[in-house]
């Protein structure tokens, strides 16, 4: 929480970064599809940046959840500039209990924040309980079916690199470094968990259906050999389930 308020207007601005259009909304909404008229709860909302996309795909309710009071803070104000009805709750997406149920839960970078299989249990668990029987989840996640090197510099022309901080293993802090086009820098750690422990944690939250997606490029932007490294060596990856 600390570290998101203190670099919240510096996240924000990396979501103009191209990578996020072309690749990251592009596939989380082929996975999302048509969703006019659902409900939905956005885990992990930070800004509001997707929260405000759902709402304006056509969801019916829009909430969106963000443990960090500055990113909630900029939600908030960029509803007041441009009223959508989106809601947003400044709460641990761990700890997130709704009255009621929705169709649909998305989790941008929500589960990488685990650095023990419990603590994944725990977001899983919230986000299941979240859902109406058959209602749907679809995560953005660090590719943990594809680790980063203690040293990189494979992805710094899309505006990002990641290393990984010590010998890989459960729990090890994956550190991510941005620089937006503004050129201001910062940084903040993922962790690793075996794709095998994701798969546990959701099946034992009541899960189904459980698929890893690669993330997809846009068709406009397909052939453009400047997606070539990035779709090499995905550090980014959606995720997909049901609830039972």
């Amino acid at each position: 929480m600390e570290v998101y308020d203190s670099i919240a207007s510096e996240y924000r601005e990396s979501k103009q970064l191209p990578f996020r259009g072309a690749l990251e909304a592009y596939t989380l909404f082929q996975l999302l599809g048509d969703i006019r008229g659902a409900t939905v709860y956005d885990l992990a909302c930070g800004d509001g940046f997707y929260t405000r996309q759902i709402k304006q795909a056509g969801a019916a309710a829009v909430t969106g959840v963000d443990i960090s009071a500055e990113m909630v803070q900029l939600a908030r104000e960029a509803e007041r500039r441009q009223p959508l009805g989106c809601r947003y709750v400044c709460q641990d997406a761990a700890e997130f209990a709704p009255e009621e149920p929705a169709d649909i839960v998305t989790a941008a970078y929500l589960f990488n924040y685990a650095s023990t299989p419990a603590q994944l249990l725990h977001m899983c668990q919230a986000a299941r309980a979240a859902l109406r029987a058959g209602g749907r989840l679809v995560a953005l996640n660090d590719n943990c079916l594809n680790p980063p090197p203690t040293e990189s510099g494979a992805w710094t022309k899309y505006g990002f690199d990641r290393t990984l901080v010590g010998t890989l293993r459960e729990g090890t802090a994956i550190r991510y470094r941005f620089t937006t086009q503004d050129g201001e820098d910062f940084e903040f750690d993922n962790y690793f968990l075996e794709p095998e422990t994701y798969g546990n944690a959701l099946t034992e939250a009541g899960f189904v259906n459980i698929e890893w997606v690669d993330l997809q490029l846009e068709p406009g932007s397909r052939g453009d050999p400047f997606w070539d490294d990035f779709l090499a060596s995905p550090p980014l990856i959606a995720l997909r389930a049901d609830a039972a």
